[in-house]
């Protein structure tokens, strides 16, 4: 007991560099109305790409982008994979049309002080223009690629990456999916309880609560394996 009793007393910390949990704005995507990127698609690999809602060729890349994440899921079997456009506050009076071609979920970044921006780089209209920024599962950068149209070579690198890192099956308590069970993902799932986060790798015991029980099941599997 008192190693458990130890574990439980380091401090907290967030390993993930990125994260936003903001309303999807597309009627036609099935998360329309709920929050993403989290908690709707934590554990996804996620690719982000920064938009204007208002220009004519943003709004054809995204309608693209659309079938391009048909053709992930369906043709190569990534469906832990999404694309979510995020565009900006101040152009939110284009969102029907810049969403007519596409189910991906639609985010507005609040705009003067774009805040998803700015965690990403330059809270600035030119730092992202027109690109994609891939996440990993657990939300690492990955590779970053400008879209002008979904043209071969776009699509031969994204798929490329998710070739690489795409993990099929996840690690029940391998919050931080390096596919060991130690301390860090100790920390990790205390970290999913303060938040009040929902991850299913961190339900331990499978009662649909995470809490308490789950760290404790968590580090005896790992003193105990």
């Amino acid at each position: 007991m008192r190693k458990i009793f130890f574990i439980l007393l380091i401090p907290v910390f967030i390993f993930a560099q990125y994260d936003y949990s903001l309303e999807d704005f597309n009627s036609t995507s099935p998360t329309y109305g709920m929050d993403v990127w989290s908690p709707e698609y934590q554990g996804y690999m996620t690719l982000h790409f920064f938009s204007s809602q208002g220009w004519a060729g943003w709004t054809a890349a995204f309608g693209q982008l659309s079938d391009f994440q048909d053709e992930i899921r369906n043709d190569y079997g990534y469906e832990n994979v999404v694309i979510i456009g995020v565009g900006q506050s101040n152009t939110s009076g284009f969102n029907s049309s810049f969403c007519g071609n596409s189910n991906l979920p639609l985010v507005v970044d609040p705009y003067p002080s774009l805040p998803i921006r700015d965690q990403f780089g330059e809270s600035s209209f030119n730092e992202f223009h027109k690109k994609i920024i891939i996440l990993g599962h657990d939300g690492q950068y990955l590779g970053m690629i400008t879209v002008n149209s979904v043209s071969v070579g776009v699509k031969n690198y994204i798929l490329d990456i998710l070739a690489e890192n795409y993990q099929e099956d996840s690690l029940l308590g391998d919050l931080n999916n390096d596919e060991i069970l130690n301390i860090l993902d100790v920390i990790q799932l205390i970290n999913v309880i303060l938040d009040g986060e929902e991850n299913a790798a961190a339900d331990m015991n499978g009662d649909d609560i995470v809490n308490i029980l789950d760290v404790i099941q968590l580090i005896n599997i790992i003193l105990l394996p």
